[in-house]
């Protein structure tokens, strides 16, 4: 599953979706990088949680396929902010404070950013997984994969061994179930992919 990390990273992290987030949310690419940093394991996880819960993986599934033909300049915030809302919930508060102290970034422009990745995120995800051709439980399991891969060592090898930018992630909806390290080990080499 390093494989699909690695493609969803490298695509949602593109220099052109960076740009073009911080084109429609009014952010630099300095803020972008650093709001992105920590709060991609949260945004990751809600989706995983999505894609597996019972009354959520159906609708889900429709998100993806209908967001995995999203041309990567198409941001529209209006469907970003329904779309946080559903990958976190009751902590989209919380998550955005959070990733505001984290990255020193003003919360309004925060919740621009995480407005403008979202849809990115649905794309990038419908693409990867393939949504049109797969069922849930294959998304899920997928998913599920990528949230608990290795990905700060595959974030490590793409960057040929990476620094550490943060030292840990403090921005985990939901019950983490052990996955604070992996999430803290994920900003920190993320923040040495967005440098």
């Amino acid at each position: 599953m390093a494989d699909a990390t690695s493609s969803i990273l490298t695509a949602l992290l593109s220099s052109s979706n960076i740009k073009n987030i911080g084109k429609e949310s009014g952010a630099s690419t300095a803020d972008v990088k650093k709001v992105l940093t920590s709060a991609i394991p949260s945004l990751l996880q809600g989706a995983s949680a999505q894609a597996s819960g019972s009354s959520t993986a159906a609708g889900f599934l429709q998100a993806l396929t209908a967001h995995a033909a999203d041309s990567s300049g198409k941001i529209d915030l209006s469907d970003g902010a329904k779309i946080l809302s559903h990958l976190l919930g009751s902590k989209t508060a919380s998550t955005t404070n959070a990733v505001a102290k984290e990255s020193g970034v003003d919360k309004a422009k925060v919740s621009s950013i995480l407005a403008a990745a979202a849809p990115l995120l649905l794309s990038v995800l419908g693409q990867q997984t393939n949504a049109s051709s797969s069922n849930s439980n294959a998304v899920a399991a997928l998913l599920g994969s990528v949230v608990s891969s290795n990905m700060g060592g595959l974030l490590s090898g793409l960057l040929g061994g990476g620094s550490s930018a943060q030292s840990g992630a403090t921005v985990k909806p939901g019950n983490s179930n052990g996955k604070q390290d992996l999430a803290g080990a994920a900003v920190s080499l993320l923040g040495s992919l967005l440098k």
